[in-house]
């Protein structure tokens, strides 16, 4: 186990990574300005728009990852090793993002492989934001006294399948691309329905149960 000032290493260390991140992002816009010379500035605008796009879609997809990872760890009081080894992944995921953000910059939109890549970090990362609280569901200990659940936890389940599914929509739709991400959208109007389904089904088989 970490102490007090061992956590507060992770979080700060893993929020310092996440700052980083989030900058570069922005330095394939600043190649690409750096180019005009004496050109049209209203014509250079116009012609890097999907640019622009793909920039401000992935600095608001690190800053939501950012803010689950936030979440996730205001409910601790203490980490392991395991979530230790499984946060140094997600900020492999998170770093890793400028790459594909690049591509498709230099590819002047979202195509092909770009995307797949693209999409597929974001998988990644929500895979492992996924995992680290299913590890700490199994491991009590590690959350805040009298904490019995973890915010965010089916949220998170539906995120992945999300992204599973729209990951084969880019992938067999090449046409569709970035745009499947929209799927996301959905999140926030599946979790209560799931929520119920989950409560619905844990009383049938508490029922089950009293009647053997």
């Amino acid at each position: 186990m970490a102490s007090n000032r061992g956590f507060d290493r992770v979080v700060n260390f893993s929020d310092a990574v996440v700052a980083i991140a989030i900058t570069i992002l922005v330095l394939p816009l600043v190649d690409e300005a750096s180019n005009i010379g004496h050109g049209n500035v209203n014509e250079f605008l116009a012609g890097i728009g999907p640019q622009v796009y793909v920039f401000v879609l992935s600095f608001a997809i690190i800053a939501y990852y950012w803010f689950l990872h936030h979440t996730f760890f205001e409910q601790l009081q203490q980490v392991d090793k395991n979530i230790m080894f499984l946060n140094v992944l997600w900020l492999f995921g998170i770093v890793f993002i400028p790459f594909p953000t690049a591509l498709i910059v230099d590819s002047n939109g979202p195509d092909g492989w770009a995307t797949i890549i693209y999409m597929s970090t974001m998988l990644f990362l929500a895979v492992i934001q996924l995992l680290m609280k299913v590890y700490v569901l199994k491991h009590s200990d590690l959350l805040e006294a009298g904490t019995t659940s973890v915010r965010g936890y089916v949220g998170s389940q539906i995120i992945v399948v999300l992204l599973v599914v729209a990951l084969l929509i880019a992938a067999f739709a090449p046409h569709i691309g970035m745009w499947a991400l929209l799927l996301l959208w959905l999140t926030p109007f599946l979790v209560k329905p799931v929520l119920r389904m989950k409560k619905s089904s844990a009383l049938v088989h508490n029922d089950s149960e009293t009647n053997r």
